[in-house]
């Protein structure tokens, strides 16, 4: 009876408080396109992205390194290329730096959660227009 006490206090006492998964480590986007923090004061920004079903974001571009985790249903990103990546609740993603992409929730709403690596004052999203492109922040 004591040992099973003593054995329990033990347990406990050496139970981790925390576990770290890694959800997700890489050098390159999901494309394999080259990453890079911007330069100037680091500024980190987090959203909640809520993507409504049957309709597509617009073409966009992140000029800063972006890390995606879907929160719920499924999304599929796809460039003006036509490359595409499907990804569905749990999956974490490194956007494209720079590279013209649009999303879309797949079969209901999505949910993503959004980590931008930041330079202060610098967007985090541009919208892929002519400007853009001579601007350097988006390409095809």
């Amino acid at each position: 009876m004591i040992t099973n006490r003593i054995l329990s206090c033990i347990l406990i006492l050496c139970s981790p408080a925390a576990v770290a998964e890694i959800l997700l480590q890489s050098q390159t986007s999901w494309d394999d396109g080259v990453i890079y923090y911007p330069q100037g004061s680091a500024e980190i920004i987090a959203k909640k992205l809520s993507l409504v079903p049957g309709k597509q974001a617009a073409f966009h571009c992140h000029p800063v390194p972006t890390f995606g985790y879907i929160l719920k249903g499924m999304v599929q990103v796809e460039t003006e290329d036509g490359k595409k990546i499907s990804l569905k609740q749990g999956d974490a993603v490194i956007e494209m730096m720079h590279t013209v992409h649009r999303g879309l929730a797949v079969g209901g709403p999505a949910e993503i959660l959004v980590f931008y690596a930041s330079a202060k004052g610098m967007p985090t999203t541009v919208l892929a227009n002519a400007e853009a492109k001579e601007k350097g922040q988006c390409r095809d």
